[in-house]
């Protein structure tokens, strides 16, 4: 079977979809000895895709790699994507294509597969989820949903990264559940691995970044959704109460690469008065991310709404304790791993943020449940579980 995969969205600049697709293409590769994979790319990961084929010849001795990459230099979200991509895609002779998003092309005829990670933009949305005019928002929203309508119908079968977003799909579209496959997603291993390591260029690493302990850590995009203004808040509130036999002040470290929003972020910092309080650091490679995430008190996960919750099972992965917000997917995801807020409330939050300030034993508790509960999440078996859907079909 020749098996297509849309790359565009390929690498660490695209945040978790691009994580995505990284460890989906990896661990099927090093995996599936008998299917011929067809990597759709764009010239900006071309070089990465590369890299990979390389990495997966020599250091990993695979041979004979049925591998064939691309090019596809098309703009995801784009017009372009809607009309030429299905031709670049035809030209293949593909059997199964797998789009890792919902952006398919209208066009597209062939038997897919789709990954829809989540329905965020479909309750996040008007002048607050955007930096464009009102007119445009609006009509790229429509835009939107008559894609994703279109992705879901028309897909021979959905995967998702929990039963939180495929109850979603199946109460919004009316699909039936069978045609939805929940596959977890897992942890990087460049993550993972840095526990183990020698802590000697830790305080290295929190210099170079201006990060001062004792510190909160945040990690992920800052759209609307992720409810970092409330965050804010509990940061404030928390440095001007007192906290008896704790060092003060203590900041909130936010990693986050760069994007729209970033400027709205940092109005608000100033507009709530917590300049002394937050860092952000902007974009930090896995190996320095994995010493914030243990050099943290905690990681803050003040988010209304997730598909799967990715960042706080790395904070776990690097024995960081994860405090969160009480929301279903991350229940599901999190289990009793977890200390859960009301992400309403910037008072409960201070309160359990105090909590893992004032008793170390909490700190080490959740640690310990954390390291245990990502034994559960591997990239190796969500591409075993997604080679099998392909087969399936």
């Amino acid at each position: 079977m020749k098996i297509g995969i849309d790359c565009r969205m390929y690498g660490l600049k695209h945040t978790g979809i691009g994580r995505y697709v990284m460890n989906l293409v990896k661990e099927l590769l090093k995996q599936d000895k008998e299917n011929e994979y067809v990597l759709f790319t764009r010239n900006e990961t071309e070089k990465e895709m590369k890299n990979l084929k390389f990495d997966l010849e020599n250091s990993f001795k695979i041979k004979n790699l049925k591998l064939k990459i691309v090019l596809a230099n098309i703009e995801h979200y784009s017009l372009k994507e809607q009309v030429l991509l299905s031709r670049i895609i035809n030209r293949e002779n593909i059997d199964l294509m797998h789009f890792p998003h919902f952006n398919v092309p209208v066009f597209y005829r062939g038997k897919y597969v789709v990954t829809i990670h989540d329905l965020i933009k479909h309750t996040s949305k008007g002048s607050s989820t955007t930096t464009r005019s009102p007119l445009i928002y609006w009509f790229k929203y429509l835009g939107y949903k008559f894609v994703f309508w279109q992705a879901v119908k028309r897909s021979s079968k959905i995967l998702c990264p929990s039963n939180f977003v495929k109850k979603e799909l199946v109460r919004q579209y009316s699909l039936k559940p069978e045609k939805i496959a929940v596959i977890y997603e897992g942890v990087d291993e460049s993550i993972k691995s840095r526990v183990l390591s020698i802590k000697q260029s830790n305080n290295e690493i929190l210099n170079k970044h201006n990060i001062r302990k004792p510190y909160l850590l945040y990690v992920g995009n800052v759209y609307p959704h992720k409810n970092i203004e409330k965050l804010l808040e509990a940061i404030k509130i928390l440095n001007q109460s007192p906290i008896t036999n704790h060092q003060l002040p203590v900041t909130l470290v936010v990693v986050c690469a760069r994007n729209v929003f970033s400027e709205r972020l940092r109005n608000e910092i100033v507009q709530k008065r917590v300049q002394n309080f937050v860092n952000l650091v902007g974009f930090i490679p896995d190996d320095e991310l994995s010493i914030l995430y243990q050099e943290a008190e905690a990681f803050v996960f003040p988010t209304l709404s997730e598909g799967f919750g990715l960042p706080g099972l790395e904070a776990m992965a690097a024995g960081c304790p994860v405090i969160c917000s009480d929301i279903p997917v991350l229940k599901e995801i999190y289990q009793d791993s977890a200390v859960y807020f009301d992400p309403l409330n910037s008072f409960d939050m201070v309160d359990k943020i105090k909590n893992f300030l004032l008793d170390k034993n909490l700190k080490i508790k959740f640690s310990r449940l954390g390291l245990k509960l990502v034994k559960k999440y591997s990239w190796n078996k969500l591409a075993r579980e997604t080679l099998a859907v392909y087969q399936s079909l």
